[in-house]
C-alpha cells in the first residue's frame, strides 16, 4: 500500500515512484509464476503420454497359473 498523505516537504515523487517499482516487481514475479507453471504442465504433459505409452505396450499375462505358487527354499 502506497502512503499519499502530505510528507514536511508535500512531495508525491517518491511514493510514485516507489509504487510504480512495485508494481513492476510484482508483475514479473506474475510472469515468472506463470511461465514456470506452463513449464510444469508441459512436463506432466509428457509424463503422462510416456506413461499411457508405457501401458498400452504392456503385455497381458495370459498363463492361469503364473503367480499361483512361491519358492521359498533359498
Amino acid at each position: 500500500m502506497v502512503d499519499l498523505s502530505p510528507k514536511k516537504d508535500d512531495t508525491y515523487s517518491m511514493d510514485i515512484q516507489a509504487a510504480a517499482t512495485n508494481m513492476s516487481q510484482t508483475r514479473m514475479q506474475e510472469e515468472a509464476a506463470i511461465r514456470v507453471e506452463a513449464m510444469s504442465l508441459n512436463a506432466m504433459k509428457e509424463q503422462s503420454a510416456a506413461l499411457d505409452k508405457l501401458l498400452q505396450s504392456a503385455q497381458v499375462i495370459t498363463d492361469p497359473t503364473l503367480g499361483n505358487s512361491i519358492d521359498i527354499s533359498a
